[in-house]
Order: structure tokens, then C-alpha cells, then sequence
């Protein structure tokens, strides 16, 4: 007697020659009640990862057990549930008092991270262990979606009860600001987690007083090791990079329950590894046609056995890109890969260049003066269409034209108050035309006194 179930559940069912000539008409079969089946054996087919005696557990049945077909359902249902599973399907075989069930799965994809934030209490193989207690198949990941995220949070919140730990356990998903991959974040809502002392082992180009005092982001807030590496990464690598440091690297944080007059909260660990100084050597400019590498060496601004100071590097690099969109090269991006040479202590910065198409002048815009004044000030513009934009000129232009533009107004009579420009440059990515828009707003000071 084949039955279906939302899940797609398929049954074939072989029984007894005399159990089926009980059911004389159709109408006698839907009134009998339904066949008890004593469970023989239990199978799964398609296990990966998840072991059989914890796919059984989860699908709650017994060997031995007598069960009706709601009760397979049942058990089909919360094996879904579980979260371990895309799919499934199942068959029964044997006869009523010896059936074989079979389950036919298909496992989810353990392959997202799972990462416990702040935990203080325990080190990550007690957690680990922990939650292997109730998903023996953990192994620091899980699926990217179901019911195993719920699990875990369910076998963490466990693990405090069993310590008398006041808290309750947060899931969320979180994403790494480098590299931008998605984790299974796992925190603590609870009292007594505000950082109250951080120390940083092997400081010494950089005195740990220092790094102690920069570290205020992290004292305002209870304790995060995915916050606290990120403020390190962001705050207080460039102290060593700025010095030439540029290996430098932090290791990750360690935090343990303080309990001191001094310190009532978290204290925070981190251990430095300064490495070693190294000067500049040389540029190199792949993909640079618009610019050649000299123009390009004289906007970065570095010179040879100079301490490789990234800070310095990183304004360069703005002059750089300054530089392309003076030749219409808008959207030009540099990537840099650097190569150390640690015989010398030297690094050379290798810069992958991709310029982009050339965008030339479009349309000028000029709103917010009479007529006569818009022509005055348009016929100051200089970048005339079809032209290669530079896009350095239109700031210069306000500069300059602008108190030039009020100072020629109050000299024939006609004084104006202050203005107020504000620019706007779109382009068009088709045509790579540059439109410009001059939105010109009276200031609220006073207007120009007439020149003497």
C-alpha cells in the first residue's frame, strides 16, 4: 500500500499474502485500522558525514520498536528537521513482525565556519567538545543554513547552564571585513564581560604603553575577540607599518575572566610580532600606458632606502589616482603586491595598474544665477567639450573663478553676496562623457564691499 508525504516520502510496503486478503473492499481497507510494523533493522543510505547511530537518534525510532506508518512519518520529519538533511526518502521491506526500514539521504554541505566570539570561560576545545556532544558530526563548520546553527547555539547554551554561567548565547551570521567570507558567529550576552585590562606581549619598537593607550575602542566595550582583532588590524598595525614594520602581525586575542581589585571584567592578551624594518627599493607598473613609470614614481613620492612608510605609500597612491583622472583616466584602480628581499631589508612594491577607458568633457551645467551672470561664468570655463577631462580642473575652477567671478560684479556696480558652489561630475560610462553641474547657492555672509 504506497503513501506519500509532503517530503516527497515514497513506501513500498510488502506484506503477508494474508494480510492483504483481510481487506475484502476498499471501503473495509479504509476503516481498518492501521498495520503495526515491528522494526528488524533500521538503515540509512547516503551517510557522508553524519554517522548511522546519530542519524538514528535523530530520527528517534529504536530497533525493535513496534511503530505505525504516522510513526515513520514522524520520524522521516524530524530527521529532516534536524537540519542534517536536503532530502530524504524511505522504503519499508520484510514483513510485519520483521520489517526493514530504510532511509535514502541526502546531507547538507557542511562548509561555513563556525566561530565562538567571546566565550572567556572556556578554551575552543571545550567548546568544540561541547557541541560534538550534541552533533557528533561537528567538526568546526556547518551548513549554511538549517537547523544545526540552532543546535549548536542549543548545546552552547547547555554548557553554561552545566557552569552556573549567567548569560545567553547569540547567533549571527558574520562576515570577515578582509576577505570578506561569511562565518557562524557564536557570542554571550551577560554581565561582567567589559574589558578592564589588555596587555600585548613583545612590544618594543612600539612601547606597550602606547598600544595599551590606543586601545580605547576596545576597552568601551564588552569583550569581542572578532571585534578586538579587527580594531588591532586597523588601529594599531599602521604603528608599526608607518615604521617600516611592514610584517608585523598580532596574534590572535585571548581573554579569561578577571576577578581582581584592580580589574573586575575580562583581561585581554595579545602577543606582537614586530619582524623587521624594511626600506624602499623600487616601483614597478604593470598595465601604465596613460602615464609612464616616471610620472608615476614622481605622484607616489618614494625614494630609494627610504623607511617603506605605508602611511606615506598610501597618500602616493592618491596622488596617483589623482594624476589618471587629470588625464581623464576617472576610473583608473592600482593593486599592490609587494616582494621582500630580506638580505637587504628591502621591499619593492610591484603595482598592477587597470586604467579604464579615457573620459572626455560632456555638457557644463550652470544653475542658481540670472542669465547674464551664467554667461560671465561660463565663459570663464576652460575645459570645452569633447576634450580629455581633467578631473583636478573643477575644483580649481571654483577656487579660483568663483571670488574673481563676485570680484568683477562689485567693481561695475552690481555687489553680490557669497557664493556657494557645489559641484557635481557624472559620467556617462557609455560614452565616457564627463557632465558637469555648477549649482551655484547665495552664502549667508555678507556680500563684497565694493573695491576702493
Amino acid at each position: 500500500m504506497p503513501l506519500s508525504s509532503p517530503h516527497r516520502v515514497k513506501l513500498a510496503l510488502a506484506l503477508l499474502a494474508a494480510c492483504l486478503l483481510c481487506a475484502a473492499t476498499a471501503r473495509a481497507q479504509q476503516q481498518q485500522p492501521q498495520q503495526s510494523l515491528k522494526l528488524e533493522r533500521v538503515e540509512f543510505k547516503g551517510l557522508e558525514r553524519v554517522k548511522e547511530d546519530e542519524a538514528l537518534g535523530k530520527s528517534g525510532l529504536t530497533v525493535g520498536q513496534t511503530v505505525s506508518i504516522d510513526d515513520v512519518e514522524a520520524a522521516a520529519n524530524r530527521l529532516l528537521e534536524s537540519g542534517l538533511f536536503n532530502n530524504l526518502s524511505y522504503k519499508i521491506k520484510g514483513t510485519t513482525d520483521k520489517a526493514v526500514l530504510t532511509f535514502e539521504v541526502i546531507e547538507r554541505k557542511w562548509t561555513m565556519p563556525v566561530a565562538f566570539d567571546n566565550f572567556v570561560w572556556f578554551t575552543d576545545d571545550e567548546l568544540n567538545a561541547a557541541v560534538r556532544r550534541k552533533l557528533p558530526a561537528f567538526d568546526g563548520t556547518a551548513p549554511e543554513a538549517g537547523g544545526v546553527t540552532e543546535q549548536i547555539r542549543q548545546a552552547l547554551a547547555d554548557l553554561l547552564k552545566e557552569r552556573n554561567i549567567e548569560g545567553t548565547v547569540q547567533y549571527d551570521l558574520s562576515e570577515n571585513p578582509a576577505d570578506k567570507k561569511i562565518s557562524h558567529l557564536y557570542s554571550v550576552k551577560g554581565p561582567g564581560l567589559r574589558v578592564c585590562k589588555i596587555a600585548y606581549a613583545g612590544a618594543r619598537a612600539v612601547p606597550e604603553e602606547q598600544l595599551v593607550t590606543k586601545s580605547g575602542g576596545i576597552f568601551d566595550n564588552d569583550y569581542s575577540r572578532a571585534y578586538t582583532s579587527g580594531f588591532v588590524e586597523s588601529n594599531l598595525l599602521p604603528l608599526y607599518q608607518e615604521r617600516g614594520y611592514l610584517r608585523a602581525a598580532f596574534s590572535p586575542p585571548k581573554a579569561v575572566p578577571e576577578a581582581s581589585p584592580e580589574c573586575k571584567g575580562v583581561a585581554v592578551s595579545l602577543t606582537v610580532d614586530e619582524g623587521s624594518i624594511y626600506v624602499w627599493d623600487k616601483a614597478t607598473w604593470d598595465g601604465a600606458e596613460g602615464l609612464t613609470a616616471q610620472e608615476l614614481d614622481a605622484a607616489l613620492g618614494m625614494k630609494q632606502r627610504e623607511i617603506a612608510n605605508t602611511v606615506k605609500i598610501a597618500k602616493g597612491l592618491g596622488n596617483v589616482r589623482k594624476a589618471y583622472g587629470r588625464k581623464g583616466y576617472i576610473a583608473a584602480s592600482v593593486k599592490p603586491e609587494t616582494e621582500f628581499d630580506d638580505g637587504t631589508r628591502s621591499v619593492t612594491f610591484h603595482f598592477h595598474v587597470t586604467e579604464g577607458p579615457q573620459y572626455r568633457m560632456g555638457e557644463l551645467v550652470i544653475t542658481g544665477l540670472g542669465e547674464a551672470e551664467t554667461n560671465n561664468l561660463r565663459g570663464r570655463w576652460r575645459l570645452l567639450s569633447k576634450e580629455v577631462y581633467d578631473e583636478g580642473y573643477v575644483d580649481e575652477f571654483v577656487k579660483k573663478n568663483v571670488v574673481e567671478f563676485q570680484k568683477d560684479a562689485a567693481r561695475a556696480g552690481n555687489p553680490m553676496p557669497a557664493l556657494k558652489v557645489v559641484f557635481q561630475a557624472k559620467p556617462d560610462r557609455e560614452k565616457h562623457l564627463v557632465d558637469v553641474t555648477l549649482n551655484v547657492k547665495q552664502d549667508t555672509a555678507p556680500p563684497m564691499a565694493k573695491p576702493q
